[in-house]
């Protein structure tokens, strides 16, 4: 099993191209991906229709580089909480952090109601991809904060936190209100900082 990946972070688009990610934001956000107007974050952005596609050729390449763009966002995030943390404390303040997160975003809380089969890719054909994409961004953040538990464990780890946060977010029925941070919290302190070391 290959170990984690770094973390590999790009500069944040500027320019046009962040003008249109900024556009798709707020439609995704509106509308999630199968109902999001491409038209609308053209003249949302201030550019024609052509221009958004020579930037992004389709409404899915637009919907990926921006989850993408997010992704890296949320994972600068987690990897500044998790540096001043050990392994056990790197897991409930990352835990904790991202779900809230998660929760307050619009364009994440509209995929999820509308769509969840998109979060994470689960269930999905480039689900794989993203799942693999998210542990290894996870194990590679938890390596940050000085776990030391082997490659072949790690990333396993990271797994199950991706899939778990994953469920929480499709599915909220049961004990834990992913609301409630302080119960979140909790809940990581008690089940989940036990999973590395």
């Amino acid at each position: 099993m290959a170990g984690p990946a770094a973390v590999n972070v790009g500069e944040p688009m500027s320019g046009t191209a962040g003008a249109i990610l900024d556009a798709a934001r707020v439609e995704f956000a509106r509308h999630a991906f199968r109902r999001a107007n491409i038209d609308a974050v053209a003249q949302r952005a201030g550019v024609s229709r052509r221009t958004l596609y020579r930037h992004f050729p389709t409404k899915e390449a637009l919907f990926e580089q921006l989850v993408e763009t997010d992704t890296q966002a949320l994972f600068l995030e987690l990897a500044q909480a998790a540096r001043a943390q050990d392994a056990a404390g790197a897991i409930v303040e990352c835990f904790t952090l991202a779900m809230r997160r998660i929760t307050e975003s619009p364009l994440a809380t509209a995929i999820i109601e509308t769509e969840p089969e998109l979060l994470v890719g689960i269930n999905t054909p480039s689900g794989e991809k993203a799942l693999l994409r998210a542990s290894h961004l996870v194990a590679a953040t938890l390596r940050l904060c000085g776990v030391t538990m082997p490659d072949d464990t790690v990333l396993p780890a990271a797994e199950i936190l991706v899939r778990l946060v994953g469920s929480l977010l499709t599915n909220r029925a049961g004990v834990l209100d992913i609301n409630d941070t302080a119960a979140v919290r909790e809940y990581a302190q008690t089940y989940l900082a036990r999973l590395v070391w």
